[in-house]
């Protein structure tokens, strides 16, 4: 059976189709528009084309079939399948083909059928919400989620040749970034695999029957270039003619900020190299809030891994060892020297540009010079090396979620900063840690709009999930014998434990001979028993025979026919 015909199953129900879910598309949308899905609030409707006139329908019901649109846009389906047999995806497809004045655009919003997601969830069963059955077991409503080989062949068949396909992550209802599907050809070393993890979401390894943990998994799903295919969900437009040229690669609106710092980054072409540009969402607000400024660089894309997945591949692999961290740590910091103190050693009290505060590991290009992107934020204040650190090292920690597995962490956030700031040569003591923290906690709340709280209680609640503490000072020897004893504790106590067994089975098996031979003896003192008691009936029988003249039997035999004494 072919890779695209194999899953089945039903989309999710339609939500509001906000802005953000069509970003790719909004270019596009003028002229006369028809919306198959609930329709878009006023603040979704504001961004929209001001000359578009948007028509929206829930079921088609309530409109003639004449009225023809420059656009469709299907963000839901049909709910009835027509007569032709055809599941709701093929049906609403046709539906709104024939409501295309020549030239329009479909555009279609829809789950993927082999997301990666779902296969991590391993929803296999019948009827589950989520993903379908690979076995190919129809659902009782005859919904069919797509793929995507399966999807393009199918639009190509009526027609629609000329298509753009954009892939949202987390998911298609609350997307953070979007790829396009020029982008997965990865044209001046663009690594789409950077989006699709950075937006993820919750890891399904955390629950229960997850079968892998996608987040880890799509580094290696962008190397082999199936995140087209293993995406959360499809965005595309097709016409029957050719769609405007577009040198976009990626856009990512990132996660939700207070209105005056929203900001849409967009990766595009540009020759040879890929220009990142990023603008304001809501240019008519302020800039700055409480000194605070979004600086908005534009800069041309530098390929290669950020430091910050350094980390977290060396936690994974070695667990907590405050030593090796705090190596990693000092070549980020050596990189923030280099760029902002002219190679001068760090202190404390260092005082640093502006700029300087989003120069923290996830920003940083790995490399032998080390490059900085993403430079976006200006305090409006002071900045020293050691909030720097503090606000680095906290990004670091607790977004590095593929630590060593192992039993319940008892290391806090608060342990973590003990332990590595006096090996960076940053030492804080807890007065001092507060005041940066506090530095920290006003910059987030300014950001998020939000009240955030980040003191050294707060670190000291913050669990680091960590396997169990590596011993950086222990004789290897010494581990070494430990666990030899170890193994030599459980093999004995192995053996013990085979032994025990064996000797219950022995006696189990004793018992069982015993049983049947007390049972063979029963049964042959009954078939004696039996015997006995036919020769009696025999004997009487024959007494009674002989005794015509109706004599009587002795007392004797009748007692012992009767059973009496």
């Amino acid at each position: 059976m072919a890779r695209d015909e194999v899953a089945i199953g039903a989309p999710h129900p339609p939500r509001e189709p906000c802005a953000e879910a069509l970003r790719p598309f909004l270019p596009w949308l003028t002229g006369t528009l028809l919306l198959l899905g609930p329709k878009p609030d006023a603040g979704s409707r504001a961004r929209w084309a001001s000359d578009a006139t948007l028509v929206t329908t829930a079921d088609g019901a309530d409109l003639p079939a004449s009225t023809l649109f420059d656009g469709v846009v299907l963000t839901g389906l049909l709910s009835c399948r027509d007569d032709g047999g055809r599941d709701a995806l093929d049906a609403t497809i046709a539906w709104a083909q024939e409501r295309l004045r020549p030239g329009g655009r479909l555009i279609l919003v829809i789950d993927n059928a082999l997301s990666l997601h779902g296969l991590a969830a391993g929803s296999e069963t019948v009827g589950q919400r989520g993903f379908p059955s690979l076995e190919g077991r129809l659902r009782s409503d005859g919904l069919r989620l797509p793929t995507r080989a399966g999807l393009k062949r199918s639009l190509q068949a009526r027609g629609l040749a000329y298509q753009e396909w954009w892939f949202p992550f987390p998911g298609r209802e609350e997307p953070v970034s979007f790829i396009a599907e020029r982008g997965l050809a990865r044209p001046g070393g663009f690594d789409p695999g950077m989006l699709a993890i950075g937006a993820a979401g919750p890891d399904p390894a955390a629950r229960a029957g997850a079968l892998f943990s996608p987040r880890r998994a799509w580094a290696t799903v962008a190397e082999q270039g199936l995140i087209g295919d293993l995406a959360p969900a499809f965005m595309i437009a097709a016409s029957a003619e050719p769609l405007p040229p577009d040198d976009r690669l990626a856009i990512h609106a990132g996660l939700r900020r207070r209105p005056e710092f929203e900001r849409l980054v967009t990766f595009a072409g540009a020759g040879l190299q890929i220009a990142v540009r990023r603008a304001r969402a809501n240019p008519d607000l302020p800039a700055a809030v409480r000194g605070v400024t979004n600086l908005l660089p534009s800069e041309t894309y530098v390929p290669g891994s950020l430091w910050s997945e350094v980390l977290e591949a060396r936690l994974a692999r070695e667990g907590w060892c405050p030593d090796a961290v705090a190596a990693w740590a000092g070549t980020w910091l050596q990189a923030v020297s280099r760029r902002f103190a002219a190679g001068a050693p760090l202190e404390t009290r260092t005082i640093l540009p502006g700029p300087a505060l989003d120069a923290i590991p996830k920003n940083l290009v790995s490399g032998a010079d080390g490059t900085f992107i993403d430079l976006e934020w200006e305090l409006g204040g002071p900045l020293d090396a050691g909030h720097l650190a503090v606000r680095g090292l906290i990004n670091a920690l607790t977004d590095a979620r593929d630590w060593r597995p192992g039993g319940p962490s008892t290391l806090t956030l608060l342990d973590a900063l003990r332990a590595l700031l006096p090996r960076l040569g940053l030492a804080l003591d807890d007065a001092q840690l507060a005041d940066r923290l506090a530095r920290e906690s006003r910059f987030q709340t300014i950001v998020s709009d939000r009240v955030t709280e980040r003191g050294l209680d707060w670190a000291a609640a913050t669990r680091l999930p960590v396997g169990e503490e590596t011993r950086i000072d222990a004789d290897p020897r010494a581990a070494l014998a430990e666990a030899s004893a170890e193994i030599a504790r459980l093999l004995e106590e192995n053996a013990a434990l085979r032994a025990a067994r064996a000797a219950d089975a022995a006696a189990h098996e004793a018992a069982a001979r015993e049983h049947v031979r007390r049972t063979d003896r029963v049964i042959a003192y009954a078939a004696e028993m039996h015997r006995a008691r036919d020769h009696l009936q025999d004997t009487l029988d024959t007494r009674r025979a002989s005794a015509g003249d109706g004599s009587r039997l002795s007392l004797r035999l009748l007692r012992l026919i009767r059973g009496t004494p």
